[in-house]
Formats: C-alpha cells, sequence, structure tokens
C-alpha cells in the first residue's frame, strides 16, 4: 500500500485526505497548528498527529500533500524539497505571498531533478476541459475571447486558477496585465489575517487575444467561463455541471463577422464527470505516479505572475508589460 503525510487539515487538507483514501493511499500523518482537532478527530486513528511539520520531515511516505495557508506553504515546501526523502510532492495554490518566492519555488525544483511536484489545479487535466477543449480544435477553431465572470474569491485563490485555464486555451503568452483592485474589502472566511481581495481587468496574449476578468466582490452568482472563436461559443458553468455550445451554421460562415443575425446551433457537451472537488485532485494525485511524469509547476509560475501583475497594474495605476518587472516581485499578498 501506498503511503502519505499531509500538511494542514483545513478545508482543502480534508479534501487531500478523501482523495488518499478514494485511491487507497494510506495517510500515515498530519499536521495542522490545530493540534487538539485533529487529535480529537476519531476517524484519524493510528495516524501520527503534530502541530510542528519539522518533526515528519524524516518519515518515510510515497506522498506529501501540502495544504497549509499560502504564506506557510513556500517555507514548508522548500524544507520538504531539501531535508525530506519524499519523491512526490502535491501542493495547493496560490504558490506563494510573493512573485519572488514563487520564481525561487522553481529554481529549487529544478535543482532537485529527482523529485516530482505537482500543484493541485487539476482543471488542465480534467477530461471536461480537455474536451472542450477538443471541440474547438477538431472545429479548426483558434479561442481569441475569454470571459470570466466570478464572485468574490480573490485574485490569488480563484484568479489563479482561472488565469491559469486562460492559458490553457489561448495557448500564448500574455505580454500585459491591465487590472484594478476591488476596494469592498470583504472579509476573508478563513480569517482576517487574510488578504485576497478581488478585482477586474484585461489579460492581453500576442495575436489580440484577450482574456477578460470579473471577480468583483458585488456578487456572489457562480462562476462562469466563457471561450469565444470566430463561430464558436461555450458556455461553462462547471459547478453546475453545464458545458454548452453555441456555434454558427455553416452557410453564414461566408457572411462578415458583422453578420449576426441567425439562430446559432447550440449543443452540450456530454460531461465526463461532474465537479467533485475530491475526484479531480485525485487526477492531481495519481499524476505524480505516472510513468512519464511531467509537472505543472512552470504554468502555475505563469498564472501567479499574472496574479501580482493586476497588483501591480492597481498599485500604479497603468497597464504592466510582462515579463514582470523584477521591482514588482517583492510585493506581497497574505492569500489565504
Amino acid at each position: 500500500m501506498k503511503t502519505a503525510i499531509i500538511i494542514g487539515f483545513g478545508g482543502m487538507g480534508i479534501r487531500h485526505f478523501k482523495a488518499l483514501s478514494k485511491l487507497n493511499i494510506k495517510v500515515k500523518a498530519i499536521c495542522d497548528k490545530n493540534l487538539e482537532k485533529i487529535e480529537k478527530d476519531k476517524s484519524l486513528k493510528k495516524i501520527i498527529k503534530t502541530n510542528n511539520y519539522k518533526k515528519i520531515l524524516n518519515i518515510k511516505a510515497d506522498i506529501v500533500c501540502i495544504a497549509s495557508n499560502t504564506q506557510s506553504r513556500f517555507a514548508i515546501t522548500k524544507n520538504f524539497l531539501r531535508y525530506s526523502k519524499i519523491q512526490r510532492i502535491l501542493i495547493e495554490k496560490p504558490l506563494s505571498v510573493t512573485f519572488k518566492d514563487s520564481l525561487e519555488l522553481y529554481n529549487l525544483v529544478k535543482k532537485n531533478r529527482n523529485r516530482r511536484i505537482y500543484v493541485n489545479t487539476f482543471r488542465t487535466i480534467s477530461k471536461n476541459f480537455e474536451n472542450v477543449k477538443k471541440v474547438f480544435t477538431k472545429n479548426k477553431e483558434k479561442i481569441t475571447h475569454i470571459f470570466i465572470n466570478s464572485p468574490s474569491a480573490g485574485l490569488g485563490n480563484m484568479g489563479s486558477i482561472f488565469f491559469d485555464l486562460g492559458n490553457y486555451f489561448i495557448e500564448e503568452n500574455a505580454v500585459s496585465v491591465t487590472s484594478w483592485i476591488d476596494k469592498t474589502g470583504t472579509v476573508s472566511p478563513r480569517g482576517k489575517i487574510f488578504k485576497d481581495p478581488g478585482g477586474y481587468g484585461i489579460v492581453r496574449y500576442k495575436n489580440e487575444k484577450k482574456l477578460f476578468f470579473d471577480l468583483s466582490e458585488d456578487t456572489s452568482l457562480p462562476y462562469e467561463i466563457i471561450l469565444k472563436s470566430r463561430n464558436f461559443e461555450c458556455k461553462i458553468d462547471e459547478l453546475n455541471n453545464n458545458f454548452s455550445f453555441r456555434k454558427r451554421p455553416n452557410k453564414y460562415r461566408v457572411k462578415p463577422n458583422y453578420y449576426y443575425l441567425y439562430k446559432p446551433e447550440k449543443f452540450n457537451l456530454k460531461i465526463a464527470h461532474k465537479y467533485d472537488v475530491v475526484k479531480m485532485t485525485t487526477f492531481s494525485i495519481k499524476k505524480l505516479f505516472e510513468k512519464k511524469f511531467q509537472s505543472n509547476l512552470q504554468e502555475s509560475i505563469k498564472s501567479m505572475e499574472l496574479v501580482f501583475a493586476a497588483h501591480a497594474s492597481d498599485n500604479k495605476q497603468e497597464t504592466i508589460k510582462l515579463p514582470l518587472s523584477k521591482k514588482f516581485h517583492n510585493k506581497k499578498v497574505n492569500f489565504a
């Protein structure tokens, strides 16, 4: 039986525990700051429990899942890379509270090429999103516009996920970010010390491709993602398992783009699985055990660059060109 340890046993840590159980991976140790909470949990019998992760760095296991808060995640990951012999590391996002730390983590992983590290963004390896991309590819349609509308979920928390998806679908390098940070000051449900505001703006990519995002804090409806090409549109309501397409009928494709007086043809994508964070976390865990492993850390670095560029754009009240200037690398945002 494969074995694991978990660092951080809040909402995501519990999901990691359930995902590991689904895959028949035995959890040997759990670390959480609230030691009393995990010691009282009767479902965690015969598991080592501690509030100091350094005490379990020497434990032998097949995988470590790091689901602590973002501020501590960088140091914990760095210590496991340096002092633990565990070969597989699954980490949550956002990667770190500064872009400098994100880059340092990337460089540290490059020096430890025998380690496997994967970021639990999981949507870009979900069959649902892969199949959406296949529809556009099969019809020779290139996605040129992405629209993301989300309730208050933080530019770091959900923003990093949306930017990751934007990069995945557009398949071009981002060249600039123009953004405004929401000043509402919504208190994070994870605690007042965490500051991860929403925001809105635009990411520009090469070849005039664009991602428009609105994560303002004055709405609470489920998020939606809209992908557009010249003749196709896909609206993704992930939480309700609805992936719906509209397309321009073939007979109208000889018309100029400004001709829109027709009824689009509609169809829904047959989903491969329902929205389930636990199940989708198993996708990331499985990746770490594949024979031909490929990390997604570099893609996560790119999405974090967009997060910090969004904050820099609001701070400077100007468009931020990419790659992100070093003068913004130390900008700290205390994501949850």
